[in-house]
């Protein structure tokens, strides 16, 4: 009886074992099936990775040939075509802004071209008008200072009616003793439009004062006198015989002064006075 109960208890003992054995066999083969594809995996990736046999290569080529690569592959080109379309046309575009651009610009320069010629033209006629101008007048002046100053004067008087600027050009053209002499022999009225200080917003510079006092300086002071005070009535004109008086010498002046009405002389006088 005993022995028939060992013996039951050790069946049931390895009839409990027995599924326990079994399940550790399948977490074995499990553990090393894992251990293995681990290894084929790691040794797949690292052939792939560095190109092992050409392994990459080939499934490069592979993975090309795939439907769903050569559509990938489709999609960018068509993207890419869009994106190189679009930037061809916005550099026409710039193209052709530049060419709008370009085009106003050469008609400026053309027309910048066009009128500094015709400035260069008449630059050219003036400056020739100018000199012939020029010419004639020293002609003209040579002929006078070798004349009668009576004679000269009748001249400068008619030259006067035609071209009042050319006749001080003349009269400014011959030596001042000659000038003065012609000019003691005309009209006080003219000779204030014979120099050149008719038009009362005239301005005189001082080279203009300078040959003006050297030929009243040679005038019989009751001529200048005359003429002075025929230009007293105007004050731009009056300034000018103020400045004419100051630049001649004391002595000048003061015969000049002498020959006026006693109310222009005392005018004059403290008007010089004053003039600084």
């Amino acid at each position: 009886m005993i022995e028939v109960a060992e013996t039951k208890v050790v069946e049931d003992l390895t009839a409990e074992n027995k599924p326990k054995k079994k399940e550790k066999k399948k977490r074995k083969g499990l553990l090393v099936f894992l251990a293995i594809f681990l290894i084929f995996a790691g040794a797949s990736f690292a052939t792939v990775h560095f190109n092992l046999f050409g392994a990459k290569t080939a499934l490069d080529g592979i993975l090309k040939k795939t439907p769903f690569a050569k559509s990938t592959n489709k999609t960018q080109t068509v993207d890419m075509q869009k994106v190189y379309k679009k930037q061809i046309a916005d550099l026409q575009k710039q193209k052709e802004a530049l060419q709008s651009k370009l085009s106003l610009l050469e008609k400026q320069n053309a027309d910048l071209q066009k009128r500094i010629e015709d400035l260069t033209m008449k630059i050219t006629d003036l400056t020739s008008k100018q000199q012939d101008i020029q010419n004639r007048t020293k002609y003209f002046a040579s002929l006078l200072q070798n004349m009668d100053s009576k004679k000269a004067a009748k001249i400068v008087e008619n030259l006067l009616d035609t071209n009042s600027q050319m006749a001080n050009d003349v009269l400014s053209a011959i030596p001042s003793e000659t000038a003065s002499e012609i000019l003691s022999n005309i009209a006080p009225e003219k000779t204030i439009k014979l120099l050149g200080i008719s038009n009362s917003n005239q301005k005189t510079n001082s080279e203009d004062i300078s040959i003006l006092t050297n030929i009243y300086k040679n005038i019989d002071p009751k001529v200048a006198a005359s003429i002075f005070e025929n230009m007293m009535s105007d004050n731009t004109k009056y300034t000018l015989v103020v400045r004419i008086l100051k630049s001649l010498d004391t002595k000048t002046s003061s015969q000049i002064i002498s020959n006026m009405s006693a109310e222009n002389a005392a005018k004059v006088t403290s008007s010089l006075s004053a003039f600084r």
